[in-house]
């Protein structure tokens, strides 16, 4: 059967785990959630060695077939976990015993395929063949990019877990700050607990000081300062940048990005695209989906396409002449965005 992530949720919750599972997805932080709530679910939080086998990749199915055969050791039921199984890498013949294997799995073996450092493309012949297989003889969930409001929210249950207080409106900071990422936002909520200590406050302040804006977002920023005609704003982000000692054609190439992808989301809009379909057509995925969708296509509904179709140009002629001229890297950029300005006020003229 296939579920969606509130039902398997659910299911785990409330004991039903199935033999088999196939697990992936655009959120990696939930795909290892998932699965590490079936494992403790199914052997506790401290299974015996024997009683939880972890792989990676594609295992040799003979190996695989003996582990799911073997009984548990002084427990009902035991957990194989199967990391970024690819099944487009198997020959015909190791394909048909891998869907044998998983359409005889014993009562007293669960077994978990994840997957969260490949894509999976479920139209390929192979991997769709797999996905029935495991949708006819256990469960498939497909985790879907979580939104920012549901990621801060993740982020003030969390700290209240661990008696500390984070508002709403302190998570959606943090979380803009991370470019969206639930997993990285996680790790930074752990960071801020630990800062605040027990019963403490997690502040603007902190987040602030203490969880670096990804170089995307701080140059998301300065495109935003610039549109918006904040000279001040937007050499002050300049500033940071250098001060940071960030590659400047690693800032020029963001900065380029962050055009290129209001231009693509300004046709998109023009040609009646939604966010979410003009994030999928471009190939957006992961953080940058959620940019896109959250940052980027509202930014871009607001400016003309000849300034946008101009600033793509402009910063492809920056790029050049970073890569090829002598002359000091930071007065080329800063060039740039002072025609970038020129450029904004004549479009306004």
């Amino acid at each position: 059967m296939k579920l969606t992530e509130d039902k398997l949720s659910s299911a785990i919750r409330a004991g039903n785990i199935d033999k088999l599972y196939f697990l992936y997805g655009k959120e990696p932080f939930l795909i290892n959630m998932y699965t590490d709530r079936i494992i403790k679910k199914t052997v506790g939080e401290d299974a015996l060695d024997f009683n939880l086998q972890r792989l990676d990749g594609n295992p040799d199915t003979a190996l695989l077939s003996d582990y799911i055969e073997a009984l548990p050791v002084f427990a009902e039921r035991k957990v194989i976990t199967v990391k970024d199984y690819d099944s487009e890498k198997n020959d015909a013949e190791t394909d048909k015993r891998m869907l044998d294997i998983i359409s005889d799995i014993p009562d007293t073996t669960i077994l978990v395929f994840y997957c969260t450092g490949i894509e999976i493309d479920e139209k390929k012949a192979k991997t769709k063949k797999f996905i029935a297989a495991v949708e006819k003889n256990g469960t498939v969930c497909a985790t879907e990019l979580m939104k920012a409001p549901k990621i801060a929210e993740l982020c003030v249950k969390k700290a209240a877990k661990g008696g500390i207080v984070l508002s709403y409106d302190d998570a959606l900071e943090l979380t803009e700050r991370v470019g969206g990422s639930m997993a990285v936002a996680s790790d930074e909520t752990a960071k801020l607990m630990s800062y605040a200590g027990n019963g403490g406050t997690i502040t603007r302040e902190n987040i602030n000081a203490l969880v670096p804006k990804r170089l995307e977002a701080e140059v998301f920023d300065l495109a935003a300062a610039i549109n918006a005609g904040k000279r001040a704003d937007a050499f002050r982000i300049i500033d940071e940048l250098f001060a940071q000692q960030l590659s400047p054609v690693n800032i020029m190439s963001a900065l380029a990005s962050a055009y290129l992808d209001m231009y693509c989301a300004k046709l998109a809009k023009v040609n009646g695209v939604s966010p979410q379909n003009a994030a999928q057509m471009f190939g957006y995925y992961g953080g940058r989906q959620w940019g896109f969708t959250n940052k980027v296509y509202p930014a871009a509904a607001r400016l003309g396409t000849g300034y946008l179709r101009e600033t793509v140009s402009l910063m492809s002629e920056t790029d050049i002449k970073l890569k090829s001229s002598s002359v000091d890297k930071r007065v080329i950029i800063e060039e740039a965005v002072t025609k970038l300005f020129i450029c904004r006020e004549k479009r306004q003229q």
